[in-house]
């Protein structure tokens, strides 16, 4: 069977939406310093539920003039006191809008209250899931306005369905968000190693047995050269990553799915959060380069504990 051929839409943006989106990005990078990371993933992984919930309401509504019994009754369950106090009765079609911002206030208040529900809107809805569920609600809108189905799915129904939707022909959303983890992880290696690929220094021993046991034949651990070899590279942290990427992710390259992988792990808040800490961390370790130098583990576990006060 021939490799599948994957393949990203790119729209066209004018000068202002992309000046818009850089603005969003920008505020939405620093409140990911605000908030530990644990915290943050936690509300990140619970966005795309309420996010599809939203999507399923809006999806049944675009073919209703009036908010059906059934509807009602289910989100009484789901949302308590979202019916008798949000739901607008005399704008229907508004339903989902308004249900978008009481899981806001309430599902997420915490991060509205704390400054960061910005960053969580902006990661949240480029979770792979959330990315899976509009392309499913684009999908059901499309078919429900040409033939009215007989019966809407549930919502647990529906968003089974829009867990294994995959535009992409990705094998599962869920091993492709797997996938995506992975690759961060190294990314979030080749930043912990990178201000030492720049020294001027070889690697310490203890740092060198680390990047041998977890890339073995990277590097030759008793060669001093092989840093400055390294440097040689016009960037040392794309060349790591082309290694990472030939000997651990030769399978979604075969299949074409690499630049799709890549793309989610640049919008990937862990990956974002910890470049923000980078960026602190390495210009007070740069300033003195003879303190010792932490492991990965140690390195990680600061950057993910960190916050801006």
């Amino acid at each position: 069977m021939p490799p599948v051929t994957y393949t990203i839409n790119e729209p066209r943006f004018s000068k202002a939406e992309l000046k818009v989106q850089a603005v969003a990005r920008r505020r939405a990078n620093n409140q990911l310093i605000l908030v530990p990371w644990t915290d943050f993933r936690k509300a990140y992984e619970d966005y795309p539920y309420w996010q599809a919930l939203v999507l399923w309401v809006r999806a049944v509504m675009v073919t209703q003039d009036v908010i059906p019994s059934w509807l009602v009754t289910d989100l009484q369950k789901r949302c308590p006191r979202f019916i008798e106090h949000e739901a607008p009765p005399r704008e229907p079609k508004l339903m989902a809008l308004h249900l978008s911002e009481w899981i806001h206030n309430q599902q997420f208040g915490y991060a509205k209250r704390h400054g960061w529900v910005d960053a969580l809107t902006f990661y949240g809805v480029r979770h792979p899931q959330s990315l899976s569920a509009w392309a499913y609600w684009e999908h059901c809108e499309e078919e429900w306005q040409r033939k009215l189905p007989s019966s809407y799915p549930s919502f647990e129904e529906w968003l089974r369905l829009a867990q294994n939707y995959n535009p992409h022909r990705v094998t599962s959303i869920a091993d492709f968000a797997g996938i995506v983890d992975r690759y961060v992880e190294w990314k979030i290696f080749s930043c912990w190693l990178e201000p030492l690929t720049k020294a001027k220094t070889g690697l310490p021993k203890r740092i060198a047995m680390e990047l041998e046991r977890r890339c073995p034949g990277f590097q030759e651990l008793n060669d001093s050269n092989s840093i400055a070899r390294l440097r040689k590279k016009s960037r040392t942290g794309r060349h790591f990553m082309t290694w990472i990427e030939d000997h651990f992710f030769a399978d979604a390259k075969k299949e074409r799915c690499l630049d799709i992988i890549r793309e989610q792990a640049r919008v990937h808040p862990h990956y974002a959060r910890i470049v923000q800490y980078f960026k602190r961390w390495n210009k007070s370790w740069s300033s003195n380069p003879t303190l010792e130098y932490p492991s990965f583990a140690q390195w990680r576990r600061t950057a993910e504990n960190y916050t801006d006060e």
